[in-house]
C-alpha cells in the first residue's frame, strides 16, 4: 500500500459531513486509514500521528488522505469525489428550497431565527458566533479548538447584547423540547437542565424519563465556562432564562471543573433565585439525579437492569473500561477508583483515538478493534463498556457490537444511556446486548460499581 496525501483548496465542508463521509470510506474494503477534514491545525497534527507526511496547510483547505494499493488510488480517488459531490447536492438541495443566504448573519436576519448552530473548524467557529450574535441570535457553538480568548470575548458580546452562546464544544442542546446535536428524545416537562457536560446531560435525561418526569430545556455550557478564566458567563445567563420561564419547576447544574471564585458567584445567585438549583456532580450523575428528582417531589425508581454477566465465570485481572462519552469515562474512573479496583478506563472520544474516524458514538469501529483486543488479553478480568443512544447517535450501536461482545469469555457490563422516545429503539438494544451476555444498566454509576465488585 501507499499513502496518498492531498490538500484541495477552495472546498468546505461541514465537520458531521466529513465525519460520516469517513466513516462511509472506512467500511470500504480498497481503503485504509482515510482521513477527509478540513486541515485545520489540530486535524493536520492528528494525520501526522497517523504516520501521514503532511504539508502545512490551513483550515480553508480539504485534507484527503488515505491508503491504498498504487493501481486503486485512482478509483479510491473517483470514490471520495463522488461523495463530496454528493453532499454538496444535498447541501444546495436544502438551501433551495428553504433560503439563498450567503452568510450566517443573513441566514439568521431572513429565517428570524434566534438560534444558530455552528459546526465548522475550531479557528471560524468565533467568527461565525460573532455574526450570530450581532444579528441577534444565540450561538450553539458545536465546534471545539476555539480558543479560551476567544471564547471570552463571545461570551462577554452575548452578555452585552442579552444572548447566551452555548459551547464551544456543546454536543447536546433541547430547546423546548426541540433537540441539537447528540440529544435524546424526552418529553417535555417541569425540569430545566444547565450542562457543562453532553454525555452528562444524556445520563440524566435517561434517569429522568426512567422517573417519568419530563424535561424542557437542556441549555449546554461547553467544558470551560465553569472555570475561573470563563467564570461562568453562559451559565449566569441561562439561570437568568430558565428562572423567567414559568413551566420549569426545578434546575439541574451538571458541573465539572468548577473554579472556587466562580461557584461562590454561582452559589451567590442561586440563593437569590426562587426556582430551585440542584448541583448534578459529574462525579456520581445517578445520585446527583435523584436529588433533583427529589427536588421536583419525584423518586428515581428501582435502576433497570438487563442480562446478567454472572454466566461467564469471572477471573483475575483488572476492569477494562471502553467509552464513547468522555463524562461517563472520567465518573466510572472515580468510582472504580473509590472502590479499590484496579481500573484501565479509556476515553476513545478523545483526539487522540479518532484521527481520520468518525466518534465512536457515530461509529464503533476503532471499539471494536480494542474490544478484539481485550478478548485475547489474559490480564483482564472484566469489560465496561457505554452505548449512547440519540439523535446523532450510530441508528443501531449494539448491532455493531453484538458479535464481537459474546466473543469476550470474561463479563461484560453495559450502561445504557438512552430513552423509549429514542429513534434507536432501546429496547431492541437491550434485547441485542443481553443476547450477547452483557449486563446492561441504565446507570453508568450502576454499571461501574457491579463491574467493580463483580
Amino acid at each position: 500500500m501507499i499513502d496518498h496525501v492531498e490538500l484541495r483548496e477552495g472546498l468546505y465542508r461541514d465537520s458531521v459531513t466529513l465525519m460520516l463521509l469517513t466513516r462511509t470510506l472506512s467500511q470500504d474494503t480498497t481503503i485504509s486509514d482515510p482521513i477527509v477534514a478540513m486541515a485545520t491545525p489540530l486535524n493536520l497534527d492528528l494525520a501526522r500521528t497517523a504516520g501521514y507526511k503532511i504539508p502545512d496547510g490551513s483550515g480553508s483547505q480539504l485534507l484527503i488522505a488515505f491508503r491504498a494499493d498504487e493501481d486503486e488510488v485512482a478509483l479510491c480517488l473517483e470514490r471520495i469525489d463522488d461523495l463530496l459531490s454528493r453532499s454538496l447536492e444535498v447541501t444546495a438541495a436544502h438551501e433551495a428550497s428553504d433560503h439563498s443566504a450567503t452568510s450566517l448573519r443573513r441566514l439568521v436576519t431572513d429565517s428570524q431565527s434566534n438560534i444558530a448552530l455552528i459546526s465548522v473548524p475550531g479557528e471560524h467557529a468565533a467568527y461565525q458566533a460573532v455574526e450570530a450574535i450581532e444579528a441577534g441570535a444565540n450561538p450553539v457553538i458545536f465546534s471545539d479548538n476555539v480558543s479560551i480568548k476567544n471564547e471570552l470575548a463571545l461570551k462577554l458580546e452575548a452578555k452585552n447584547r442579552g444572548l447566551l452562546v452555548m459551547g464551544p464544544d456543546c454536543g447536546t442542546v433541547i430547546v423546548d423540547g426541540v433537540g441539537l446535536g447528540f440529544a435524546n428524545v424526552i418529553p417535555a416537562g417541569p425540569i430545566g437542565l444547565i450542562s457543562a457536560s453532553g454525555t452528562g446531560a444524556q445520563q440524566v435525561l435517561a434517569l429522568c424519563d426512567h422517573a417519568g418526569l419530563g424535561v424542557r430545556h437542556v441549555l449546554g455550557l461547553g467544558g470551560r465556562d465553569l472555570t475561573d478564566e470563563i467564570g461562568a458567563i453562559s451559565a449566569h445567563a441561562a439561570l437568568s432564562l430558565l428562572e423567567a420561564d414559568p413551566t420549569i419547576e426545578v434546575i439541574g447544574l451538571i458541573a465539572k471543573e468548577v473554579g472556587p471564585a466562580t461557584r461562590q458567584e454561582l452559589e451567590k445567585e442561586i440563593s437569590k433565585l426562587s426556582t430551585p438549583v440542584v448541583w448534578v456532580p459529574t462525579e456520581d450523575l445517578t445520585s446527583g439525579t435523584a436529588q433533583l428528582l427529589e427536588t421536583a417531589s419525584y423518586e428515581l425508581p428501582s435502576l433497570p437492569v438487563w442480562g446478567s454477566a454472572i454466566e461467564r465465570a469471572p477471573r483475575s485481572g483488572r476492569l477494562v473500561g471502553l467509552f464513547s462519552g468522555g463524562t461517563l469515562a472520567v465518573e466510572a474512573q472515580a468510582i472504580a477508583l473509590d472502590l479499590g479496583c484496579e481500573a484501565e478506563i479509556v476515553d476513545l472520544g478523545a483526539d487522540e483515538y479518532t484521527i481520520g474516524r468518525p466518534h465512536p458514538m457515530i461509529d464503533n469501529t476503532l471499539r471494536l478493534e480494542r474490544l478484539a483486543e481485550v478478548s485475547r488479553d489474559k490480564t483482564v478480568g472484566t469489560v465496561l463498556l457505554d452505548v449512547v443512544l440519540g439523535h446523532g447517535a450510530s441508528p443501531d450501536p449494539a448491532a455493531e457490537l453484538q458479535d464481537v461482545l459474546a466473543d469476550i469469555s470474561v463479563p461484560v457490563f453495559v450502561s445504557l444511556i438512552g430513552t423509549n422516545g429514542d429513534p434507536q429503539n432501546r429496547d431492541l438494544q437491550v434485547t441485542q446486548l443481553t443476547e450477547a451476555g452483557a449486563e446492561v444498566h441504565l446507570s453508568n454509576s450502576s454499571a461501574t460499581r457491579a463491574a467493580a465488585i463483580r
